[in-house]
């Protein structure tokens, strides 16, 4: 199914009945991630995924976007749903979108749920060859075609798997992984549950306490053996816990 909302045209599906949830997909993925939770809640809940623009079946924006861009579109999206004041289950970087919705426009969120949440930057002091190679990099782009070859191949070797693989939407996962979230966590006064994979690599547990200090109504869950992708590694653990966490 299709939305139009903002001069965008979104892809999403829906299932099920009862009170609405909406879920949001992580970088480099669509809604499809969700497919076996989402299939779990549709049968008590009306539950909702979308693909956001530049992911899955939906159009690249239309300018370099960060999280405010996206959590503009989502507020428009549930305008045009008639939604106001539901649950949200974010991954990574849709917890990115999630929290600046709620900082945003508080009341379209009544509980989010959060895993594997970005938006904590943590600084971690790069190897001396990165660094070389980085400023390298950045002259070479500056040096017509041959040097932009070369800027390409140096990217390859110190890029992250996400930045490589990102093609065209590579400037807006550029702004938003540069965006640091903990400014606004406490604002943020809607319950947020926190539900972390013991073994995430992409967004540790450092940052997962970090955020948890941060939000004023916040609890954090481990999952024991899960990973990025809790809710794929531990599906039952995690439906256990998100079922505390909404209290439905």
């Amino acid at each position: 199914m299709w939305v139009h909302a903002g001069g965008h045209k979104v892809y999403y599906e829906q299932a099920g009945d009862g009170e609405p949830i909406l879920l949001l997909h992580g970088w480099g993925v669509s809604g499809e991630v969700f497919r076996p939770l989402f299939m779990r809640l549709a049968g008590r809940l009306e539950v909702r995924a979308i693909d956001f623009p530049g992911f899955g079946q939906s159009e690249r924006p239309d300018a370099v976007w960060g999280t405010e861009e996206y959590a503009e579109l989502v507020k428009k999206i549930l305008d045009a749903w008639g939604l106001k004041n539901i649950d949200i289950i974010g991954h990574s970087f849709g917890a990115r979108v999630a929290l600046r919705l709620a900082h945003r426009h508080p009341e379209y969120v009544k509980t989010l749920v959060l895993t594997g949440a970005a938006g904590i930057r943590i600084q971690k002091p790069a190897p001396l060859f990165r660094k070389l190679l980085a400023k390298a990099g950045k002259l070479f782009g500056n040096l017509g075609a041959p040097g932009r070859m070369l800027k390409e191949a140096i990217y390859k070797k110190i890029g992250s798997a996400d930045y490589l693989a990102a093609g065209a939407m590579r400037p807006v996962l550029v702004k938003v992984v540069n965006e640091d979230l903990r400014g606004i966590l406490p604002s943020i006064t809607q319950p947020v549950h926190l539900l972390w994979g013991e073994n995430d690599r992409d967004t540790t547990l450092e940052a997962a306490n970090i955020m948890r200090a941060g939000l004023k109504n916040s609890t954090l869950a481990v999952i024991p053996g899960a990973g990025h992708y809790a809710f794929l590694d531990k599906p039952d653990d995690f439906y256990h816990h998100l079922e505390k966490a909404l209290e439905k």
